[in-house]
């Protein structure tokens, strides 16, 4: 029996309506499931609930930096890609290797969204197969240790 497979669910996060709004109709049409929220608490509540595949966050919002949105976010969800939104490039502390990509605003196109979306998917996904891969072969050298119980 086969099953299609659920779309990959994206959360936007942007205090500006106009942004969320934009990106959600580019994501929508390429057949993502998309959420939206305006806050860094309200994208939060959000993950509590839902799961989701991608979080593509403003830096700067109010009350909440970007920054603080993304730490809280991956202690939900560890493993969620993090696409960061930015007028302003400067460094801030959170480390790069924390990203899976940024989007500069003003967006050059609609294509720059697409790519960075699916760019940031595939990056993650490929980190995920590479953990996968790493647990499965800690556990092959754990068994082959003189004295390690065979598993059957």
């Amino acid at each position: 029996m086969s099953t299609e497979p659920t779309a990959r669910r994206i959360l936007i996060v942007d205090d500006q309506p106009e942004v969320c709004s934009l990106v959600s109709k580019v994501l929508k049409r390429l057949s993502y499931e998309v959420l939206t929220a305006f806050t860094g608490e309200d994208a939060l509540e959000v993950m509590k609930k839902e799961q989701v595949d991608l979080l593509i966050v403003d830096k700067n919002l109010p009350r909440m930096h970007g920054g603080e949105v993304i730490v809280h976010a991956r202690k939900l969800q560890p493993n969620v890609a993090v696409i960061l939104i930015t007028a302003f490039p400067e460094p801030f502390s959170l480390p790069p290797e924390r990203l899976d990509g940024y989007l500069a605003k003003p967006f050059k196109s609609l294509k720059t969204i697409e790519e960075a979306v699916v760019a940031a998917l595939e990056s993650s996904e490929a980190a995920r197969r590479r953990f996968e891969l790493r647990d499965k072969l800690t556990q092959v050298v754990a068994d082959l240790k003189p004295g390690a119980k065979k598993r059957i």
